[in-house]
């Protein structure tokens, strides 16, 4: 009578395990939807207009830092679930279950560490990125300052050509209002030291909120040159600092985790049905 009672007890105590566990995480996930929306459409600025911007930068941050928190619950759920589990069977199978699960979630926090954290992995995907063009008197290269998600952003703008011209990189307000006049964007431009382009050259672009730009050209001293445009994007801060210290936490996390499975999976194993 006694083990039948206990049996009893503790197939209760999982049921509401579980359903507190299901609490928690549909509550954590309406977190998540309301953060993404003060994150992105209000702290971001985000816009559908004249160009969609989405910054995900921030957002990204804080669903990083969310899966890690729903990660350790997880374990502490798992390990309460085998706690109150009825057989050796259902014990091992959960150890098995849950150590699977998290050797997936290590490797994919370990790719996402090498991915943002280690720099000649992080220079080839930023390389990947760069995008090339042309810009000439009659028609200036234009660009945005950050993709639409936010993930990165042009830092530098590599420019090449065979004549002597000069280069300024002004912003769409200055462009717009002094469209026909190209002394007064030499007055207005972006680039106040590096604008004279004799061979090739190299322009720092500011850090700036999602903004069109215009390279615009001034080749009165050599009508019609062509100049041709690299642009040099980095990955946002965000993702290369906060982000990736949190997917290194979540690998370590995982590995743990799996470290303290492995003699509890190994101890009901011998006495349960599945292999």
């Amino acid at each position: 009578m006694p083990l039948t009672k206990k049996v009893l007890e503790d197939s209760v105590r999982l049921g509401r395990l579980r359903r507190i566990k299901m609490t928690l995480y549909i509550v954590q996930v309406v977190m998540l939807f309301a953060l993404a929306f003060v994150l992105v459409f209000v702290i971001g600025d985000a816009t559908m207009t004249p160009s969609l911007y989405l910054p995900l930068d921030q957002f990204a941050a804080v669903m990083a830092l969310l899966l890690l928190v729903v990660c350790v619950e997880g374990f502490f759920f798992r390990i309460m679930e085998i706690r109150f589990a009825r057989s050796s069977s259902a014990k091992h199978l959960m150890a098995k279950n849950s150590m699977n699960s998290s050797i997936l979630f290590a490797a994919v926090g370990a790719v996402v560490t090498i991915i943002l954290m280690v720099q000649p992995v992080l220079a080839v995907t930023e390389d990947a990125a760069q995008k090339t063009g042309t810009a000439t008197a009659a028609e200036p290269y234009s660009f945005w300052s950050r993709d639409p998600l936010a993930l990165q952003r042009v830092s530098e703008l590599q420019a090449s050509a065979s004549e002597m011209v000069e280069v300024y990189l002004v912003d769409d307000a200055t462009y717009q209002d002094h469209i026909d006049s190209i002394a007064d964007m030499y007055f207005l431009r972006l680039n106040r030291d590096d604008y004279q382009l004799a061979g090739s050259l190299s322009m720092e672009v500011p850090a700036m909120e999602h903004t069109l730009l215009h390279v615009v050209v001034n080749d009165l001293s050599s009508p019609g040159a062509v100049v041709t445009l690299t642009l040099v994007k980095d990955t946002a801060e965000m993702f290369t600092g906060i982000v990736a210290v949190i997917a290194l936490a979540f690998f370590l996390a995982n590995v743990a985790w799996v470290a303290y499975l492995i003699p509890i999976e190994r101890k009901y194993s011998q006495g349960s049905i599945y292999k």
